[in-house]
Order: C-alpha cells, then structure tokens, then sequence
C-alpha cells in the first residue's frame, strides 16, 4: 500500500511538472503571434486606416525598406513596424522568445517619400 502511494505521488507530480512546462511554453508561443511575412514579388503590404466618412479600409503601404529580403512585420497607424513582436509587459520583456522584439520597443518603418 505504501508503495502505490508513493509511485501515485510520483506520478502525479511528474504530470503536474509536465503541464506547467507545456503552459511556459503555449504563454511563450502567443507572446509573439500575430506578425505577417512580405517576400519580394508580394504586394505591398495593407494595414487599415480610417477613411473620410470614419470608415476602416485596408489601404496598401510603401515601407522604405529593403526589397530584395523578406521581412517580418506587423501594421500600426498606416505605417509597419519590422520584427516580430513579443506583446508581453515591459516588466516581462526578459522573457521574450529569441528572434522577437518586445512590443514597447518596435519603431513604425517610414514609408517611400516620407522625410
């Protein structure tokens, strides 16, 4: 009776480890969703913007990068931010996947013809 009590024990705790493992890693995996991929040949990338009447269009954007690469990007304000964002609190920045960029440091890349 001891014996099965102890191996149930065991067992139990080895499932509970096993969950809170794959929980670290499911919180890891939505920290950086949402980021869109342009290759050359794509079209150009469309974020939305209010139209006049209030409206939200998709409208296609000109970022002043280089065309010759793929990019990782995500849409804000009618401009792209390059990278792949890590949306987590500044104060868990640290825990950001490798390869992505915490959310609060990302910068909108100009478009072709802004100064």
């Amino acid at each position: 009776m001891k014996r099965t009590l102890i191996t149930g024990t065991a067992t139990a705790a080895l499932v509970s480890a096993g969950f809170g493992c794959a929980g670290l890693e499911l919180a890891a995996g939505t920290a950086h969703a949402g980021a869109n991929r342009w290759c050359p040949g794509d079209p150009p990338p469309r974020v939305s913007a209010k139209a006049p009447n209030g409206a939200t269009i998709s409208v296609p954007v000109h970022p002043a990068w280089d065309t010759n690469v793929c990019h990782d990007w995500v849409a804000t304000d009618g401009h792209v931010m390059e990278g792949i964002p890590c949306i987590l609190p500044s104060f868990q920045q640290f825990m950001c996947p490798p390869g992505t960029i915490p959310n609060q440091l990302m910068t909108p890349v100009p478009n072709v013809g802004e100064g």
